[in-house]
């Protein structure tokens, strides 16, 4: 067997050079090359890595680096590099422009980049091969170095007005020509695109009430109108299997009673609406998965594999195919390694994350959300004459950061849960926006059909989304 060849390191040893060298002519420059983010650690050299970092101490203290005031620095430590080191860096840099010098700094960073890389998968092998640490524990630590270290790479994130003005006018051009003011995906309810202007890329909504109000229902039925609308749907269903979560979404669509799918009788008229919609709703572009611990890493792993393959799916109907919108059913069963025994540690950092994977990927994210037992102990109700159990922020459950994280707050009350069976119900529901970016808060009413889980709104001039901004 042949010895495999040695492997050396990614390095650029002249660039760096060159890049020092410039530095130490023109110490002003550092100014230029500040936005890369480039540390000591970017340096392969020892000694490049001790330059680096001499220069950046005297910029950060308000003075003009240069060569003979960087070996004055130099001399304070132990063993620097020799003066005609620095004088050589100096001497020998390139004539160079304000675009050679920023290619230079991307490429050592693009070096140090594949270094790190390379570091974290070596530490994950050992880690393996010596089995010290559990394979969800390390799988997560490595899942959030990657990040960490794609962070880095994009860590530029200054953008210059007159680009943003030039996006701005781009969104504008688009929206006219749907005729349409709306900035997001629509929920499939006017009066809730009407108050938020949709479901906007980058914004995390929570969507939370107590058990039975029909949190897992309204997010299907949204999660139904923006698949129509012939958008692609991550469905994250960690309470319910797949299947009984398929049947909540056949159930609605067709307006067949839950219950008939499960025991499979069905009336004339639920036959009908059954096969009459299987192909339509069965070609929907919805996608469940109903990991019953998901973390972050795996949440982010599948949403971007997902994304990753309906880009490189021809699509005759979409030219860019992708992921849209994702759906989290719901937000306090999410696992969290870093945090088993701390609950509300847990949920801060699943909240957080949430929020900056729905930046990362510029998709809005739904997540359903439980709240406290003690609104059923509350009376002297705060929007009613008759009810103390309507919810309020406070009443997140776990962690006041969801309310900190989350673009917009929406709460599902149903009067008809706290009634006796004997009373009579009558099928209504409120949407008490209460935390909103993006516009109003307020409440929207709905029809609620329990047999097939519909949420159907009430306000009656809101037919379209214009009506209902206009109201």
């Amino acid at each position: 067997m042949e010895n495999s060849p040695l492997r050396v390191l990614p390095s650029n040893i002249e660039i760096e050079a060159a890049v020092l060298g410039c530095l130490l002519n023109d110490g002003k420059l550092y100014a230029d090359i500040e936005g890369f983010g480039l540390t000591p650690e970017d340096f392969s050299q020892e000694r490049h890595a001790l330059v680096f970092r001499t220069i950046k101490a005297i910029y950060e203290s308000q003075r003009t680096p240069d060569a003979l005031m960087v070996i004055d620095e130099l001399a304070k430590i132990p063993n620097p590099p020799e003066q005609s080191f620095v004088f050589d860096l100096a001497n020998n840099a390139p004539i160079y422009s304000e675009e050679t010098l920023r290619q230079y700094c991307s490429l050592i960073l693009e070096k140090s980049l594949h270094r790190s890389l390379i570091s974290i998968c070596s530490n994950a092998i050992d880690v393996s091969y010596s089995q010290k640490m559990g394979f969800d524990d390390l799988s997560d630590q490595t899942t959030n170095e990657l990040i960490s270290l794609s962070n880095r790479k994009h860590a530029n994130s200054v953008i210059p007005f007159k680009k943003l003005m030039e996006d701005l006018l781009e969104r504008i051009k688009e929206q006219s020509k749907r005729s349409s003011t709306m900035l997001g995906i629509s929920s499939g309810y006017p009066k809730l695109d009407a108050m938020s202007s949709g479901l906007k890329p980058g914004d995390m909504v929570i969507v939370a009430g107590r058990p039975g109000m029909g949190k897992t229902g309204f997010a299907i039925n949204m999660a139904l109108a923006i698949a129509k609308s012939g958008l692609n749907v991550l469905f994250f269903s960690l309470e319910m299997p797949a299947q009984q979560i398929l049947n909540r979404f056949v159930s609605i669509e067709c307006s067949i009673n839950s219950k008939s799918l499960l025991n499979a009788k069905f009336d004339p008229d639920e036959t009908a609406r059954l096969w009459g919609n299987m192909d339509k709703t069965g070609n929907l572009p919805i996608f469940i998965d109903e990991s019953s611990a998901l973390t972050i890493s795996e949440l982010r792993s599948k949403a971007k594999k997902l994304d990753a393959d309906l880009r490189n799916t021809p699509n005759a109907d979409r030219p860019d195919n992708k992921l849209d919108c994702i759906f989290i059913d719901y937000l306090q069963l999410m696992d969290c390694s870093g945090f088993k025994d701390d609950v509300v540690h847990q949920i801060e950092y699943n909240s957080k994350n949430i929020k900056k994977l729905a930046k990362d990927m510029n998709i809005p994210i739904i997540a359903m959300a439980q709240l406290n037992r003690n609104i059923e102990d509350r009376r002297g109700g705060r929007t009613s004459e008759n009810s103390g159990k309507k919810p309020m922020l406070s009443d997140l459950k776990g962690s006041g950061s969801i309310e900190q994280d989350a673009d917009m707050v929406l709460f599902i009350h149903r009067e008809d849960a706290y009634k006796k069976k004997d009373e009579e119900k009558n099928n209504e529901a409120e949407i008490f926006i209460e935390k909103n970016r993006h516009g109003p808060t307020g409440i929207i009413k709905f029809r609620f059909v329990p047999h097939y889980m519909k949420f159907i709104q009430l306000d009656d001039l809101a037919n379209s989304y214009e009506q209902a901004n206009e109201s």
